[in-house]
């Protein structure tokens, strides 16, 4: 039998923190794609790293460094990097790397706005987490590892984006987070302005202008951006073919799908694949 005395729904509490305006403004959550350490990394050099996902690096030993915008960013022990999504810049290997990082999506759509990395210095919270991570990088290959090491890796990115000095985004209307959300999930939907507007309630016009004070950029632009980012991913991260992956996120064909993507990454498809593997070593 059911008890009928579950009555206490409250969610928030007069005297806690309400956060859900925090959770909304583009940091809530991550999803990771790997993690790794290596004690003697060499040849450590690529020029023009142009990630679709941010990365999270630290390097126990010195001697290595990125460089990003003409700007110099020593690896050490003393600080953790954080290189936001589409950031273009060049891993420094002078020397063989003691190098430990996190390749990770933000995946709530938002107006998370940070195009430079980030440099927060080792503090002792910092230092115990990273001093786990690279403990269950050197056990063994188990189920249990993989899981602890997810976990070690996520409290690593949470302390990183609680330390950054970056003030959030005003939270955009749940509405419209739920429409973001929409385009991300389904990428190869039908998301003209006449269907977006009408799905928002409004005139095509007003819901251009709403959209463009909202987010920055026009509903068609946005949807371009999403579509070729989220392309990237399955680019960099699975085998999936290239027209498969072109009709998965939008496109009608192949050759339009590369014309996209040649104008917003700077190549194309098959080479932005080649010069991810190549940095896999595959």
């Amino acid at each position: 039998m059911v008890s009928n005395r579950r009555r206490y729904l409250n969610f928030t509490t007069p005297v806690g923190v309400n956060l859900a305006a925090v959770a909304q403004s583009g940091f809530s959550s991550f999803l990771i794609h790997e993690t790794g350490f290596r004690e003697n990394l060499a040849g450590w050099n690529h020029e023009g790293v142009d990630s679709p996902f941010w990365r999270f690096y630290h390097n126990p030993t010195p001697g290595c460094f990125i460089r990003c915008n003409g700007r110099e960013i020593p690896l050490n022990r003393d600080s953790v990097v954080l290189i936001p999504a589409d950031a273009v810049f060049d891993c420094c290997g002078p020397v063989a790397a003691a190098h430990f990082w996190i390749h990770f999506t933000v995946t709530r759509p938002g107006r998370a706005d940070i195009e430079e990395p980030v440099v927060l210095a080792v503090d002792e919270v910092f230092g115990l987490l990273l001093d786990e991570a690279l403990q269950l990088h050197g056990g063994e290959a188990s189920d249990l590892r993989d899981q602890r090491l997810y976990h070690t890796s996520a409290a690593l990115l949470h302390v990183a984006f609680s330390r950054m000095d970056v003030k959030p985004a005003e939270p955009l209307p749940e509405p419209l987070i739920a429409l973001l959300a929409a385009i991300h999930n389904a990428p190869n939907g039908d998301f003209s302005n006449t269907l977006l507007a009408r799905r928002m309630g409004m005139g095509v016009e007003k819901f251009i202008r709403w959209f463009r004070e909202q987010t920055g950029h026009t509903p068609a632009a946005y949807v371009a951006a999403a579509r070729v980012r989220l392309a990237k991913e399955a680019l960099a991260l699975t085998d999936k073919t290239i027209d498969h992956i072109a009709s998965a996120h939008g496109f009608p064909n192949r050759h339009y799908f590369s014309r996209v993507f040649m104008k917003q990454v700077g190549c194309g498809p098959a080479e932005f694949r080649a010069r991810q593997r190549v940095r896999k070593g595959l």
